[in-house]
């Protein structure tokens, strides 16, 4: 039996021997953590392949980038489009859906009007200006400002689906259902082009006036009324002929215009003038001269709401919104609404205004029965703050434009659920508890969340514009930095109140909390300085001088040093928390943000917000070991301990980077394995095959030999 037993194990070593390059040659190394084992060989060519990490840290890259406006991964660093700076707006009746031109972002966002929630967000040209639907074809026309294009969008499958050379810097787009055409004001090279829905291509190029912004088309007489930024007048041209037939003077610098069909007029915003004029579209003359309100007003987008008799006129400079009779012509009301109103859209669907603020990452909801604004609606996605919950094994992100706290998963790297924050900003997960607690910078509170049901448990007010967040399982106790207080509040997690209010230096904007020492540090960004706090005395027991405006603070728990990311400096301080000194000074990318330091590697991850990438940071010799190209802007990193993976939120893409651990749609078989014992494991399963590969050979040897003879 003994004899037996010695050959078959001899036989598995000899087969062991002769499979394991093989599976040295395609398994991963034990530099990584693993995120999976459930597929053997080479990474896969499917888009949902398996991508192994290779042990040269030089070689670590994003292996999946979740974009959060359609909960889709994506392989690899994927840069999508985002939502920033709306600037137009059309309504589309056929799908009941707002379409949004993003300037900043170079996108166009999709809007649901019945729920108010992002459907979609579509890459188009530089710099989109203006918009337009046409009816006859379902299309969206967008004026790509410095691509000197018009790319036009299908609402079916929301893609561009043709795009249009047209004159210099186009601005203006209005829709002629009469002709199947549409209009376009090219204000760099004073024209107008006029595209064929048809054939998406360019019919005529019209001359019209200087600067040529803002275009409506009058159904009723069939002509185009153009407004003239520069001439200050505004053009009238016959889609019959495709002239100019008329030339109307208005106010000064004229931008803004809207057809009121029930009186066949036009309505044209005077920015300059702080006046509306009003346009006989029988006569071509200007009929009335009505004043907005606030001084300057500037006013800028005009829509009419055919179901009121009102026109909607932005008031870009007075944060206003006016409300026009247009059987009085007087302004009837005025709506205080968000930074910079710009252009205005009806939607005769549910009554409702939509309204872009320019600066901003939302768009504003009118109701014209109430004159009032009713809902902000976000056009893109802004994922911030991040923590990882390893007792469930979930991300928490927020999202303050969102008002949304994002829980997703670490096995499907997907979000699984949204839970409603009214501008949330840090977040800290306090795990004996089972409890988020997320702050408020806008609301001057903290919001306590319980993981397991992701409803609120209570609201703490505490500093002005709290900015972050550490938990010190010492004491059970959040430590809250207070950005405008200069100072930090530390919470109860048992009575969920302030018990202590301790003062640091100036603008406190990142913190750690340091388990080994019972200590708390802070970033102090104008003290250039970091504050120690003693979780026992709550009082400041160092300060530590580091480079110019720090920010986020990360904590090595193998080596007991604090990681201080100096933005203005571009350089990580190294601390030790057992002299309070920096004893490194590490070189990183530009704008250093936030910190994360990844236990299974012992690596601290350092966001370089300017340079759209991780710098790798090696906590044994403080020396950079890779350099990960992110999304654009990326802000706040997390580490996975269960998985390996690193988490970075890119704010202007909408997404989040996921550096590392392998992941596919359905997640990994086996997760949460540190690189030893997944080894270990991988030899064990080959060393059983191997014997059991080794047992059948021998078997069959045996058969073979023990077979008597042929007989003749």
């Amino acid at each position: 039996m003994l004899n037996r037993l010695t050959t078959y194990v001899g036989a598995g070593l000899l087969a062991l021997v002769l499979l394991a390059p093989a599976f040295a040659a395609s398994g991963p190394t034990a530099d990584v953590p693993f995120g999976f084992l459930d597929r053997w060989g080479p990474p896969q060519t499917s888009a949902w392949a398996a991508e192994v990490v290779a042990s040269n840290m030089t070689g670590l890259s994003v292996a999946y980038t979740l974009v959060l406006v359609n909960n889709t991964l994506v392989r690899g660093n994927f840069l999508a489009a985002n939502g920033l700076g709306p600037a137009a707006i059309a309504y589309d009746m056929g799908k009941g859906e707002i379409f949004v031109a993003n300037t900043q972002s170079n996108s166009v966002s999709v809007i649901s009007d019945q729920t108010k929630s992002l459907v979609a967000i579509i890459p188009v040209g530089n710099s989109p200006q203006g918009i337009a639907y046409d009816g006859g074809k379902s299309e969206i026309y967008v004026a790509n400002g410095y691509s000197d294009t018009v790319s036009v969008i299908s609402d079916a499958s929301n893609t561009v689906i043709a795009t249009i050379p047209v004159g210099s810097r186009p601005w203006g787009v209005a829709y002629d259902a009469g002709k199947g055409e549409v209009f376009v004001a090219n204000q760099g090279s004073s024209t107008v082009s006029v595209i064929s829905d048809a054939t998406h291509a360019v019919v005529t190029s019209i001359p019209e006036g200087s600067n040529p912004l803002g275009l409506v088309y009058d159904a009723g007489k069939g002509e185009v009324f153009v407004t003239n930024f520069n001439s200050m007048n505004v053009g009238v041209i016959s889609d019959a002929t495709h002239t100019v037939v008329a030339t109307i003077p208005v106010g000064d610098r004229p931008y803004g215009i809207a057809y009121d069909e029930a009186k066949g007029e036009i309505f044209v915003a005077n920015k300059f003038s702080d006046f509306v004029s009003v346009i006989s579209d029988a006569t071509n003359t200007v009929v009335a001269n009505i004043p907005v309100p606030g001084y300057p007003s500037n006013p800028e987008g005009v829509a009419y709401d055919a179901a009121k008799g009102e026109v909607f006129v932005a008031a870009y400079d007075s944060d206003t919104v006016s409300v026009i009779s247009d059987a009085t012509d007087t302004v009837v009301a005025t709506i205080p609404v968000g930074h910079a109103p710009e252009a205005v859209a009806y939607d005769a669907g549910t009554g409702e205004i939509f309204v872009s603020y320019q600066y901003s990452a939302v768009i504003g909801v009118i109701s014209d029965t109430q004159n009032t604004v009713v809902a902000d609606v976000p056009v893109g996605r802004y994922p911030s703050a991040i923590a990882f919950d390893e007792g469930r094994r979930e991300i928490f992100v927020t999202d303050s434009f969102s008002n949304s706290v994002g829980v997703i998963s670490d096995a499907t790297d997907m979000v699984v659920a949204t839970i409603p924050v009214v501008r949330p900003g840090a977040l800290a997960y306090d795990r004996p508890k089972s409890e988020l607690f997320v702050t408020n910078p806008g609301a001057n509170t903290v919001t306590v969340i319980s993981a397991a049901t992701h409803a609120i448990v209570a609201t703490i007010p505490v500093g002005s514009r709290p900015a972050a967040i550490a938990y010190a399982d010492a004491k059970g106790e959040l430590f809250v930095a207070n950005y405008f207080s200069d100072n930090v509040s530390v919470i109860s997690d048992a009575t969920n109140k302030v018990v202590a209010t301790v003062p640091v230096g100036r603008n406190p904007g990142g913190i750690a909390y340091d388990s080994r020492r019972g200590e708390v540090f802070v970033a102090n960004r104008f003290s250039n300085n970091v504050s120690v706090i003693s979780v026992a005395t709550h009082v400041v027991v160092a300060s530590i001088p580091v480079g110019f405006n720090p920010e986020g603070v990360g904590y090595d728990g193998t080596t007991g040093e604090l990681y201080v990311a100096n933005g203005s400096s571009n350089t990580v301080s190294v601390i030790s928390n057992s002299t309070n000194a920096v004893v490194a000074t590490v070189s990183v990318g530009r704008n250093p943000t936030f910190i994360a330091h990844d236990a299974g590697t012992g690596r601290m991850f350092v966001t370089n917000y300017d340079s759209a990438n991780v710098s790798v940071v090696s906590g044994a010799t403080h020396a950079v070991v890779a350099v990960v190209q992110v999304g654009t802007g990326p802000a706040w990193v997390a580490s996975d301990s269960v998985t390996g993976s690193v988490y970075v939120t890119n704010p202007y893409q909408g997404t989040i980077s996921i550096i590392g651990g392998s992941q596919g749609p359905q997640g990994p078989a086996f997760v949460g394995l540190p690189a030893w014992l997944a080894y270990l494991i991988l030899l064990i399963v080959v060393a059983v095959v191997a014997v059991v590969a080794g047992f059948l050979v021998l078997r069959w040897f045996r058969t073979q030999s023990e077979r008597p003879p042929r007989s003749e």
